[in-house]
């Protein structure tokens, strides 16, 4: 996933986003929340 986060940096820079991961990609130390967070962006689950 480290190399998807650059990608999402450019999105979001661009534009507002909706980012789907599959489930398997959320958790642990290299999973998209902690890498998202530790690059200083803030995560808010949709209810």
């Amino acid at each position: 996933m480290k190399n998807w986060i650059p990608v999402m940096e450019d999105a979001m820079k661009k534009n507002s986003n909706f980012f789907a991961v599959g489930a398997g990609h959320l958790p642990g130390e290299n999973g998209v929340i902690n890498l998202l967070r530790k690059a200083g962006y803030t995560l808010t689950p949709v209810k």
